[in-house]
Formats: structure tokens, C-alpha cells, sequence
């Protein structure tokens, strides 16, 4: 039959049912499994007075958990594909050479020699990074900001609200002295007196004495943390540098109860430079 004896409306019945079958071929492409879209997040929280609410709201539960780990790129990590969604490239961190060596010494090892997997408490952004989740609890009647963590045994991290600044003759501690701020929405939280018994992260990056963070803390909707982190610290680096990662919340749910040294898994982490490691449980 010649094209000049299709009725228009036969030929546009079939133009539409190409352009619709193209459609789902193109949905299919995208979504394969078919799987329905995430519905959109609620707004963020807020208190009574307007500030952003970290935790959840009146009558609820739930807390943050991560979603990445790491807060740098490296093909040379033990676990490099796990990396690959960190924001910076271990490249353009201001290494200094003997941080990068012992960066590099610390993978070899499978990150053995870590505090972490020997029950101790790490502050900044290795804090954050519990596998079991945290909470940030404001309490402005004290003046002050709580981050609870399940992991390492319950340990928490006081945040200074109240206007003061870091004492000039600080001991240095695990978790460092913290004072914080508002900038708008953003809690920004400034941190200084680390002392050199952990690690900040799960990188393998080394860190000294002189390490001072300066963290922004914000939630544009009710399912999203956003952690961005400036780390200074000359006596490993050469100029400070910036990382961060997003976390996910984790509705309904309550922080447990956990003893590290009772649910240590990872014995094989503790292996360290060949049984010498000088930090033992």
C-alpha cells in the first residue's frame, strides 16, 4: 500500500505510538530495574526560635549515618574504588613528603596500625564517620552542642556555644577543644589542642599537634547533612586544604548501646608494623 492511501489519523496513531514506545525505551535506559524514584525529603527541621533542628524532631527518632567514608581519592588505597566519590584527589593534597610516605606506609598495612580499630576515640571528621550512626544534640540552655557516636564505645564531643575562645594553655586530647558558632543555617564549628594518639579520618592521613579544624554543619532538607571541613595543619601539610561528604538520615531509629572492646571484630586490624605497633588496646 502506498504511503498517499494512509489515513492521517492511522499515521498518527502510529507516530505517537513510536514516540511514546521511544519514552519508555528511554525511562527503561535510565531506571533498568524499574525502580521507583525516592520520594522528595521533607523540609529541614527547626526549633520553637527558628534554628535548624540536627536531630529529629518532637516525638520522633531517628539519626545520621554516612554514605561515603573517605574524604580523599586515592588509587592507592587499599580500597581505592571506596574512595572514588570523595571530593578532592589525594593529588592536590598539600602533603608534605614525609606525610605522604607514611600515608602510603599505612595503606601497605591495610590501615593495621590505626587507633580506630583499638577502641580509640577519634575527633573531626573520623568522629562523624562511625559505621553506626551519630547524633548532634543542641542544647541551648547550656550553651553547648553534643555529637554522640555509638562506635568507640558512646564517646561524645562537647561544642562551646557560648562566646568563649580556646584556652591558651590546652592539653591535648583526643577529640581537641571545640567552640562553635551560627553563620545562618550553618553551624560552624572551630577546633584546635589534637593530640597525635588518632587519626582524623580512615584515609591514613597523618596529622600533628597542630592540627585545627574548621567544620560547617548544614541541613538543606529533613534527609541531608552536609559536612564541609577546612584541615590546617602546617606541621603536615603545606596550606591548609578542604573536604567534606554528605550524610544520610536514618529515621525511627535509636543510637545502642556498644562496648568496643566487647564487640571488636576486626582483630586482624590489630596486627599493626608487624606486631610492634606502639598503641595497643
Amino acid at each position: 500500500m502506498k504511503l498517499t492511501t494512509i489515513r492521517s489519523t492511522t499515521l498518527t496513531g502510529t507516530l505517537c505510538a513510536l514516540l511514546l514506545g521511544a519514552a519508555s525505551l528511554t525511562q527503561a535506559a535510565d531506571n533498568p530495574r524499574g525502580a521507583r524514584e525516592a520520594p522528595p525529603s521533607l523540609p529541614t527541621p527547626r526549633h520553637a526560635d527558628g534554628r535548624v533542628n540536627f536531630g529529629p524532631p518532637e516525638g520522633e527518632a531517628g539519626y545520621w549515618t554516612r554514605r561515603t567514608a573517605n574524604l580523599v581519592q586515592n588509587p592507592d588505597s587499599y580500597e581505592a574504588r571506596a574512595t572514588m566519590s570523595s571530593p578532592i584527589h589525594i593529588d592536590n593534597v598539600p602533603l608534605q613528603e614525609w606525610a605522604k610516605a607514611l600515608t602510603n606506609f599505612r595503606h601497605t598495612l591495610y590501615l593495621a596500625s590505626e587507633p580506630y580499630t583499638r577502641c580509640k576515640p577519634a575527633g573531626g571528621p573520623r568522629q562523624i564517620m562511625s559505621p553506626y550512626g551519630f547524633e548532634i544534640i543542641d542544647m541551648p540552655e547550656l550553651q553547648r552542642v553534643y555529637i554522640v557516636t555509638t562506635s568507640n564505645a558512646m564517646t561524645y564531643r562537647v561544642i562551646y556555644m557560648d562566646g568563649r575562645e580556646h584556652p591558651a594553655d590546652l592539653l591535648p586530647t583526643y577529640f581537641g577543644h571545640s567552640i562553635g558558632h551560627w553563620e545562618g543555617d550553618t553551624l560552624v564549628v572551630d577546633t584546635v589542642g589534637f593530640n597525635e594518639k588518632s587519626w582524623f579520618s580512615r584515609d591514613g592521613l597523618p596529622t600533628t599537634s597542630q592540627l585545627h579544624l574548621i567544620e560547617h554543619y548544614s541541613r538543606p532538607d529533613f534527609n541531608t547533612l552536609h559536612y564541609d571541613v577546612t584541615i590546617d595543619d602546617p606541621g603536615a601539610y603545606t596550606a591548609p586544604w578542604d573536604s567534606g561528604f554528605v550524610i544520610g538520615w536514618n529515621p525511627g531509629q535509636e543510637l545502642f548501646e556498644y562496648i568496643c572492646q566487647e564487640n571488636n571484630v576486626s582483630p586482624d586490624s590489630m596486627i599493626g608494623e608487624g606486631r610492634i605497633s606502639p598503641i595497643v588496646p
